[in-house]
């Protein structure tokens, strides 16, 4: 088993707990914290995944792919289905709210994996399913990176034409984000391939190593100039100037890794701890807390009841604690149960010999 590097571990927890902030407060009403935390929540899934990249036989890897991305977004859209049909038949309530007006929309939804309102010069009528788009997004740009990888090995200048093959790749997913967004949410698999070169970059030539802290002064900089220009909805992909959100994607994606290798030195503290076991099992995090979004009206319901006794950002914290203990309790749990966790923990429990 290959062993696991501890402040990738750490990273994602950050960046998975980042998601559930960043989806509390609302793409519209976060403000310039709410800017901050889009800049980096997706793409630094994507820097990981470069930076942990190993090639494969195309075959290799879509299988990996299938069973470590696929299995889990089909099971999660079962569970999804399942809810939304309750919340359908049963009387309206807190508790269970439909997401999806019938299960015909809920289907054509997760066969879309749409993560954000879809748009198209046919004006297709397709609900989106929300959060879990990035697992469909992220099989997608495994696949054509892996695939790129191997079909440039043998390039004299293999380094060069890789960027360049990039390079067009993001431009298309960011020209396509502005007519249609394409089922999987493929627009942002082509612009994620910057993300994954990058994470590839910083790994084959040590970057990480031989920054010195004036280069993170920099790259912090601009972090809080790619939020301060606005939302980066990397499923679409959009913002008001795309090519600053990227750069500072990267930028943003550095000063977390830069602060997660930092703490480590804190190994073994309860806080560190916590932030590992929330990496180790971010995609959990992120399908339990879709499920929460969609299909659980638990979170609107506490803030309309706290509101007008605490006002919004008081509200708007004891929401965020809600969704991080909603999403920690099944972290805990679903291990715990024999078939369940096949499915979310494929490589441990699927394919374990």
């Amino acid at each position: 088993m290959t062993k696991r590097i501890q402040w990738v571990d750490i990273a994602r927890g950050i960046a998975i707990l980042a998601v559930i902030v960043g989806h509390t407060l609302g793409p519209y009403s976060g403000g310039f914290l709410g800017s901050l935390i889009f800049a980096f929540h997706m793409p630094i899934f994507f820097v990981l995944s470069g930076y942990l990249y190993h090639p494969r036989a195309v075959r290799q890897e879509a299988r990996n792919g299938a069973v470590n991305l696929l299995l889990p977004y089909l099971v999660t859209s079962l569970l999804i289905l399942l809810v939304n049909w309750g919340a359908l038949h049963v009387p309206r309530n807190g508790l269970i709210t439909p997401h999806f007006t019938s299960t015909k929309q809920a289907l054509l939804g997760i066969l879309y994996g749409a993560g954000s309102d879809v748009f198209s010069p046919w004006h297709w009528q397709v609900q989106p399913i929300g959060a879990i788009w990035f697992l469909l997004s992220m099989f997608l740009a495994v696949q054509l990176f892996n695939a790129t990888m191997q079909f440039t090995k043998r390039f004299k200048h293999v380094m060069i034409v890789r960027g360049g093959l990039v390079f067009l790749y993001a431009l298309m997913g960011g020209i396509l984000g502005n007519i249609v967004y394409l089922p999987w949410a493929f627009n942002a698999a082509l612009l994620s391939q910057f993300f994954l070169f990058s994470g590839y970059v910083l790994r084959r030539y040590d970057v990480i190593q031989q920054l010195s802290s004036v280069w993170y002064v920099f790259l912090g900089f601009m972090w809080l100039v790619s939020a301060f220009q606005g939302y980066f909805a990397l499923t679409v992909p959009v913002s008001p100037n795309l090519f600053i959100s990227t750069l500072g994607g990267v930028a943003a994606s550095l000063c977390i890794i830069h602060l997660s290798e930092w703490l480590t030195k804190f190994q073994g503290t309860r806080v560190v701890n916590l932030l590992e076991k929330y990496g180790r099992l971010s995609l959990i995090i992120l399908c339990f807390h879709l499920i929460d979004l969609d299909v659980v009206g638990i979170e609107g319901w506490l803030f309309n009841e706290v509101v007008p006794l605490v006002g919004n950002w008081l509200a708007t914290v004891i929401g965020i604690t809600y969704r991080i203990g909603f999403a920690t309790f099944w972290m805990v749990m679903i291990p715990k149960v024999p078939v369940l966790r096949a499915g979310f923990l494929p490589r441990k429990y699927l394919t374990k010999k």
